[in-house]
């Protein structure tokens, strides 16, 4: 028989033991998140881009509890897909595909990315993404929703590009100083980008698209505006592909609005916020 000196011990303990008992049922219960029900964006680099292109952006948008980054995507230069990290308790998750040959063809990035699609589908469950594209990573990406409309690939909800030459690079003598693959595509009128305009009859007619265009001579009235690289007038090249309605565009006139510096803006942080991830 207890004693009264034992019995508070002892409902003290039952207590405990009940509390945590509750507690990590509570835990187990709890449901996974359904990858059914997740839209990573994907951030795509440019021409001659890498790991910086977008790590401060999504940083930024990360220490604002905006989303979470938790995948990175490697291209190597043959092609290889390598994903590392996981969607596990991801919210809103955030992808960076860095491709290894940051100079290669647009129909090369293209591939690769119709190859990462389907892993994230057939590995992960990803049913639907979201696209961000600074410059050739634009061009790859508006490519990729010209040529693969398949089931086994994840349905593009909104795509967004940021200074994305569809109209080519006009500026003097950037071709003489820089070299590889794309460099044929971002000629203006080759036949990369004349092809993507060719197909603008297969651009999908349910995928909101955004443009980003800097400008940082907005007084200069003797120049056509660009970002000292692009010019506006080639963003808006976009145009041409994307069906009547679906395409809006944001122009910026920013002495910081430079072509590498669009992506460090703030300005461009909320620009993105609000197209992907604001009220409907």
């Amino acid at each position: 028989m207890l004693t009264r000196k034992w019995t508070p011990i002892l409902v003290g303990s039952l207590l405990i033991v009940l509390i945590f008992f509750l507690f990590n049922s509570r835990l187990g219960s709890s449901e996974p998140i359904d990858r059914e029900d997740l839209t990573p964006t994907l951030f795509v680099h440019g021409f001659k881009g890498g790991p910086r292109s977008f790590d401060t952006m999504i940083d930024r948008m990360q220490s604002l509890q905006w989303g979470e980054k938790h995948v990175k995507i490697y291209v190597s230069a043959r092609g290889d897909v390598t994903i590392r990290g996981n969607f596990t308790g991801s919210f809103n998750p955030f992808v960076q595909v860095l491709f290894e040959n940051n100079r290669a063809s647009i129909n090369n990035q293209t591939l690769w990315l119709s190859d990462i699609m389907r892993r994230l589908k057939a590995d992960y469950g990803i049913q639907q993404v979201n696209l961000v594209g600074h410059s050739m990573g634009g061009l790859a990406s508006v490519n990729y929703l010209l040529n693969e409309h398949h089931y086994s690939v994840p349905r593009v909800e909104r795509l967004s590009v940021i200074a994305s030459p569809f109209k080519g690079i006009k500026k003097e003598g950037y071709f003489a100083s820089n070299y590889g693959a794309a460099t044929t595509d971002l000629h203006p009128g080759s036949e990369a980008l004349d092809q993507m305009v060719a197909k603008k009859d297969q651009f999908p007619n349910d995928i909101d698209v955004f443009g980003i265009a800097g400008v940082i001579n907005r007084d200069d009235p003797e120049s056509e505006h660009w970002d000292g690289l692009v010019h506006a007038s080639s963003v808006s090249g976009l145009e041409e592909i994307v069906p009547f309605g679906q395409y809006k565009e944001k122009r910026l006139y920013n002495p910081l609005a430079t072509h590498s510096g669009l992506h460090e803006l703030e300005e461009v942080d909320l620009l993105l916020k609000e197209f992907l991830w604001g009220e409907e």
